[in-house]
């Protein structure tokens, strides 16, 4: 019999210990920082981007990668993909390097766009999700700027 209950509470606590390791995370707040032109050529475009990655939860985020996507003025600039491992500390923050690709169609819409909308503000959104080691599912996020008045 005491082996029997033994083996129930070993049991208990390895779930118990499951359901602590699978706690539902906060989404991580993500801002765009800086956005440069890596490469161009005809029919594709390369950016540099670097995010800020802010992590609102009482533990540390080990990300193994994320997927995103970038519009100005409501219309896509472009898509990327990141396997860089960056792990954020608990409510701390990491700037992560990623990148972007574009193709021609889509920066004529962009001109397009700018040349249409003529002394408005510059809006940004950056969209997407974040794997974490050792959690189900991707944490997603959505996050929308502006940059300043064009004259």
């Amino acid at each position: 019999m005491k082996k029997f209950v033994t083996f129930l509470l070993l049991v208990a606590g390895t779930f118990a210990g499951c359901a602590a390791w699978q706690t539902p995370l906060e989404t991580p707040h993500v801002t765009l920082t800086d956005l440069r032109m890596l490469d161009m050529t005809l029919f594709e475009q390369r950016y540099g981007l670097k995010i800020r990655v802010q992590n609102p939860n009482p533990v540390e985020l080990p990300i193994t990668g994320m997927n995103f996507q970038l519009d100005i003025n409501d219309t896509e600039l472009g898509r990327g993909v990141s396997d860089q491992p960056v792990t954020v500390p608990a409510y701390g923050e990491a700037v992560v390097e990623i990148k972007l690709t574009s193709n021609l169609a889509r920066i004529l819409d962009q001109i397009r766009g700018l040349e249409s909308g003529k002394g408005q503000s510059l809006r940004y959104r950056l969209a997407g999700g974040i794997s974490v080691a050792n959690h189900l599912g991707k944490l997603p996020f959505d996050y929308q700027g502006e940059i300043g008045q064009r004259r």
